[in-house]
């Protein structure tokens, strides 16, 4: 039978369009950080973190969390933020919006992007610090619609804070000091991976887990995948200045 590694490579995403992806995440964590915004890994980006040391190889988002206290620096960066290559993503058909705690982003600058085109998403979810009875503080999405999809995935505030710095590929993000608890009860698991991703790989994903529950090795229990590095070429990263795009007048 076909290694679970071989059957996902179709989505596995490619090494030059990963490196773009660091790209991208070194400029946003460095602006976010520059500007005093609390961010931290959540979602599939903070299992990313300690399951794989980086991104989960198929996937092709990034989902951070900030406290809502830290919601006007982030206010201030999305006005500059442009210049760095970055843009504000606004779903008009969307009821989740920046006023209801989700801000997306995605890259425009050819400092990042190189040659890559297509989806690259990047969410910033606003986490409302509400006491939670029989838990204590948490962070819960601001959103009312993600609070009632995703009614177990917040995270206890002592999970959080202090912050622990995580190895993420090539660089080193913020991350939940202790994400156990968040993980239990989010089905973020580590010794069994969900494929899930975003946009134009979604059918190729679909076929794959149709193929691997056909074969009975759907969720994947294979250590080689489980502890799988997301591969990406050699890239390099400068200062917050190299990536500056000059106004246009």
């Amino acid at each position: 039978m076909t290694p679970v590694a071989e059957v996902i490579q179709p989505i596995v995403v490619s090494p030059w369009r990963r490196s773009a992806w660091y790209r991208y995440m070194h400029v946003f964590v460095e602006l976010l950080e520059a500007h005093g915004i609390r961010y931290f890994a959540h979602s599939g980006t903070m299992l990313g973190c300690v399951r794989h040391r980086g991104f989960i190889p198929w996937d092709n988002d990034v989902d951070l969390m900030i406290p809502e206290e830290d919601t006007h620096l982030l206010e201030a960066l999305v006005q500059k933020i442009r210049r760095y290559g970055i843009a504000q993503h606004l779903n008009l058909r969307a009821n989740i919006t920046p006023e209801m705690g989700l801000y997306q982003f995605k890259p425009v600058g050819k400092k990042i992007l190189g040659s890559n085109t297509g989806y690259m998403g990047l969410d910033i979810f606003v986490g409302e610090e509400i006491d939670l009875e029989g838990v204590g503080r948490v962070f819960h999405y601001k959103s009312a619609d993600f609070r009632r999809w995703y009614k177990n995935r917040y995270v206890k505030v002592d999970d959080v804070f202090p912050r622990k710095r995580y190895a993420f590929g090539p660089l080193s993000v913020w991350g939940m000091r202790s994400p156990d608890d968040y993980f239990a009860r989010s089905g973020f698991v580590m010794d069994e991976a969900i494929i899930g991703v975003h946009g134009g790989a979604k059918a190729e994903a679909e076929a794959v887990i149709e193929r691997l529950k056909s074969e009975g090795r759907y969720p994947i229990v294979d250590p080689a995948v489980l502890t799988m590095s997301a591969p990406f070429e050699p890239t390099d990263f400068f200062e917050l200045p190299y990536y500056l795009e000059q106004e246009r007048p």
